[in-house]
């Protein structure tokens, strides 16, 4: 019997997918230092998105499956109220950080900003919803103070759709879902040549199909496990498969080939990636830095791009001006990093057990 199926515990810690995870996110910071660097450091990193999504529907299989659909445990709005409690802390973070750093490049640029327009944009915001209206950096920007909110916000719409339909999605409507949202994928990242169809144009519905696809097959490749998952892989095959995954962040095909690329990394190599890092388990000198990389990385996905602007733009507003490349990649992104860890454990943690604690004792209270 292999591993996979030894270790089939719902409690057991998902340390390869924890570490992935964490490995991904810093590749989408490096991503978002173009602005600063004058060049693409991880030219490939929009795939980190649909790698999340496909790790988002394989862990809350792992995690909720069993209480939402067999054992009846878990009511579709308490699956909502626990995965609002999840994402909210630091998508709020993210967003008053963001707002900070858009006042910041406003004022420096002595640019007037459209009361109105700031209002609406930051209500929607709040309620975790895009902002139609734009915003008066003349910049269409459906997440205005925070630009990769738009992937956390089809992470709520997808968790929210699969609680509630949770007990009516057999394997087989499943099916169904990932053929067309392939269909769908397919055509749009074929047409345009690359999947990186960044729904901050007022074109949000381009990444549904995203989102439905990976999401859909990370719920069945949990369904079917034991079955998908290889046999006898070792822990050195095991980080010689992180690394591959995280190259396919980094490194970018030729322009002709990119859109081919990206469909083949999407639909085979992250999903293959996902069921080896599942079957292996961690221990040892690598436990505990995959472990921390897992921990920072939502906090790192939800405040790096407001904290980039706030840095430089303190440094600038000091008079130092702006650092050069390697400073930015060697002391600038590790800071965030760091502080990505601290907030994790002062903030989100905190918070998140504060929220859980108050509705169960609404709950008791409730039952008495």
């Amino acid at each position: 019997m292999h591993q996979a199926k030894k270790m089939s515990s719902n409690n057991r810690r998902l340390v390869g997918l924890d570490g992935i995870r964490g490995l991904a996110a810093i590749c989408v910071a490096m991503h978002h230092t173009e602005g600063f660097v004058g060049f693409d450091a991880a030219p490939a990193a929009y795939l980190a998105v649909d790698l999340f999504f496909c790790l988002s529907g394989f862990v809350i299989g792992h995690a909720y499956e069993r209480k939402l659909i067999q054992e009846s445990t878990l009511s579709a709005n308490d699956f909502a109220i626990k995965r609002l409690i999840r994402l909210y802390p630091l998508y709020l973070l993210g967003l008053l950080l963001g707002v900070l750093a858009y006042a910041g490049m406003s004022f420096s640029r002595n640019q007037q900003m459209d009361p109105m327009l700031f209002a609406t944009s930051l209500i929607a915001s709040m309620f975790f919803l895009p902002a139609i209206g734009g915003t008066s950096l003349k910049a269409p920007n459906l997440f205005p103070f925070n630009g990769p909110s738009w992937s956390l916000f089809l992470e709520i719409v997808i968790n929210l759709a699969y609680g509630y339909a949770a007990r009516m999605l057999s394997s087989g409507v499943l099916a169904l879902i990932l053929l067309a949202s392939w269909v769908w994928l397919a055509a749009q990242t074929l047409a345009h040549g690359s999947a990186d169809l960044i729904p901050l144009d007022g074109a949000l519905l381009s990444g549904f199909p995203r989102v439905l696809f990976s999401f859909t097959l990370g719920i069945l490749m949990y369904r079917y496990r034991e079955r998908l998952s290889p046999s006898g892989i070792g822990k050195a095959a095991a980080v010689a498969v992180i690394v591959v995954a995280t190259a396919l962040l980094v490194f970018q095909a030729p322009a002709a080939l990119v859109g081919i690329k990206d469909l083949i990394v999407i639909t085979a190599l992250f999903p293959i990636a996902v069921l080896v890092l599942y079957t292996v388990n961690f221990d040892g000198v690598l436990r505990q830095p995959l472990l921390i990389a897992g921990e920072a990385s939502y906090a790192l996905y939800a405040i790096h791009v407001p904290l980039l602007g706030l840095l430089l733009g303190a440094l600038k507003a000091a008079g130092l001006g702006q650092p050069p490349a390697w400073a930015i990649f060697a002391i600038v992104l590790p800071l965030i990093v760091l502080l990505a860890i601290i907030v994790t454990r002062l903030y989100d943690e905190p918070v998140r057990k504060a929220l859980s604690a108050g509705k169960a004792m609404r709950l008791r209270w409730r039952r008495s």
